[in-house]
């Protein structure tokens, strides 16, 4: 193939075409739907070798495509999902599933999240395929069944050795073609159970009541006491949450001698499991002894589905010719610098392919881009503008450019 390129403009129509046909492909997750079958078709259209693969708990497959390149180079991945979060049509001023288009603005279930930043990087693709460019890697493309609740498809993505082959990975999300994400915090799920001791209501002097316990320890975690390990991250700081309190159904009319608690713990990159385990054992250990014999709490973290324990920090290098190539094409097609920042969004399953190596930082890359707000994700009357996909193709063309040429 010729090194030669021809400029090749994305088209705002072709964008709205591909957004109203997705869109209109209800795709609610765990549900049934086509819309693995579109994917596949466009896939095909483009020239790449696609795959399905069953998921786990899940009616419709994972969409894995490969288009290979030119060279032997370090290839990229464009992680996307075509499940999206349920909507109530009554609540919506139009069709969730209609696709409406109004001044530039297309309204419907997924647009934001992330149907749009899913058509931009097909859209992107055909841009750079027709353009004739030079490809010294592979392009992989997948989109999942399960992006808005497992995160299944990177684990399957780690079975098939697709991280050998890439160095990049770009993760379909909303950052309104601004923000250039690359930094993202784990997240760990415990139950922390107070145990007391039961008794009669009218004898409540002997007992130990569980919720008092839970009470003490919800205090005590708002002071601040419950203090997990900080790792080596300069985006992120340690974050604990709490979720839910809960007693034993059925108990009768008696005191409780057992009351459940849910923490959520955000960690940043440089944090085991194990470390954030022994935090919150020994922050256990301290308040039981602070009250009377017999009281105990014990900690138990809550697996995140998909075969995990928790869902692992990663971050991606500064200067990783990835997050440079997005800078610069930001800049060219924007007139405008990008922001390179953490994702506030939780997480993005692409991290489960990251390994820190000895300077701390990910390989592969994980970057965060797309077109609309991320506040539009999940809502009633979600939208994003057209012009808006249409940019951020043009950005995913001229990155994969740079970073395949």
């Amino acid at each position: 193939m010729s090194t030669e390129t021809t400029a090749v403009p994305i088209d705002v129509e072709r964008c709205q075409q591909l957004l109203q046909e997705m869109v209109r492909l209800r795709s609610v997750v765990g549900e049934d739907t086509t819309a693995h079958e579109w994917v596949s078709a466009r896939l095909c259209e483009l020239g790449f070798e696609v795959k399905t693969y069953a998921v786990e708990g899940r009616r419709t497959p994972l969409v894995l495509g490969v288009l290979e390149g030119d060279g032997d180079g370090p290839g990229i991945m464009l992680d996307a999902h075509y499940d999206t979060v349920h909507a109530r049509p009554s609540d919506w001023s139009r069709d969730p599933w209609g696709g409406e288009v109004e001044d530039g603005v297309l309204y419907g279930r997924g647009a934001v999240d992330s149907k749009g930043t899913h058509v931009a990087m097909l859209a992107g693709v055909e841009g750079l395929v027709n353009s004739g460019a030079t490809r010294n890697g592979p392009i992989y493309f997948m989109s999942d069944s399960d992006g808005e609740d497992g995160f299944r498809g990177a684990v399957l993505m780690a079975d098939l050795g697709v991280a050998a082959r890439i160095d990049t990975i770009f993760s379909a999300e909303a950052t309104s073609n601004e923000g250039i994400e690359i930094a993202y915090p784990g997240i760990s799920t415990w139950k922390v159970t107070a145990i007391g001791r039961t008794a009669h209501p009218t004898e409540p002097e002997q007992g130990i009541n569980a919720i008092t316990l839970l009470s003490d320890l919800v205090q005590a975690v708002d002071a601040g006491r419950l203090e997990t390990p900080r790792g080596n991250s300069d985006w992120f700081e340690p974050r604990v949450t709490l979720q839910a309190c809960r007693t034993p159904t059925g108990g009768g009319w008696t005191i409780p001698g057992r009351c459940d608690v849910i923490i959520s713990v955000m960690s940043p990159a440089g944090v085991t499991l194990p470390e954030v385990q022994s935090s919150i054992e020994r922050f256990a250990a301290e308040l039981a002894d602070e009250h009377e014999e017999g009281v105990r709490f014990e900690v138990k973290v809550l697996p995140m589905g998909a075969g995990r324990l928790w869902l692992r920090p990663g971050e991606s290098d500064l200067q990783h010719r990835a997050v440079k190539a997005m800078e610069e094409a930001v800049a060219g097609v924007r007139g405008s610098a990008g922001e390179v920042r953490k994702f506030n969004g939780g997480w993005v399953d692409a991290v489960e392919l990251m390994r820190a190596g000895d300077d701390g930082f990910g390989n592969p890359a994980v970057i965060t881009f797309g077109p609309g707000h991320f506040d539009q994700a999940h809502t009633v009357d979600e939208h994003i503008s057209l012009d808006e996909v249409r940019e951020a193709a043009a950005i995913y063309m001229e990155t994969m450019r740079a970073l395949l040429g």
